[in-house]
């Protein structure tokens, strides 16, 4: 299955989208400075099922094919649950949840890229076509299942911030 978005979660994108349009920015508080690798793979994988989901599920049925979501989801969705609530609110995403929230006629960004700041501090960056505000709770609550201990963002930045930072999580190895 290929789509640009696809190719933008594998491989660090060759050029922002636009240099005049912003891209949406996420700062993530990971455990540590020698997991911020491993979050950026971890979040890369659970976003691509869910995109895998928005080019081949049909959203008129009941349910939408788990087949693709990473196994190691499972095992961290209860301590993800705690720090959302913590941050967010009680509300708790099942996987169903998560992949309804990639139709296509309904979610409002695409994944970018995500890239690290210092530390165990990492930037994930989404093309929300300039937008501030959108629904993106989706991927908020992906980001705490992949790890995150807190979330801040979205924010707008300049797309020449991105192309000054380096790509976490893009060895493909696992991805692709």
């Amino acid at each position: 299955m290929s789509s640009p978005e696809i190719a933008r979660i594998v491989h660090r994108p060759a050029a922002a989208p636009d240099d005049r349009q912003p891209l949406s920015a996420f700062y993530v508080e990971v455990e540590s400075f020698d997991d911020a690798e491993g979050f950026g793979r971890r979040l890369r994988e659970f976003v691509r099922a869910g995109v895998n989901a928005s080019l081949v599920a049909d959203f008129g049925l009941d349910a939408i094919s788990e087949a693709d979501i990473p196994p190691w989801t499972r095992e961290s969705w209860e301590s993800a649950a705690e720090r959302y609530a913590a941050h967010r609110g009680d509300e708790e995403w099942t996987v169903q949840d998560v992949l309804f929230a990639f139709d296509p006629s309904q979610r409002e960004w695409s994944w970018w890229d995500a890239t690290s700041v210092f530390g165990n501090i990492v930037c994930v960056w989404v093309d929300s076509q300039g937008e501030a505000v959108y629904n993106c709770e989706e991927l908020r609550w992906m980001m705490y299942v992949a790890g995150a201990r807190a979330v801040v963002g979205p924010l707008l930045r300049d797309s020449g911030d991105w192309k000054q930072s380096v790509s976490l999580g893009t060895d493909g190895a696992a991805l692709c």
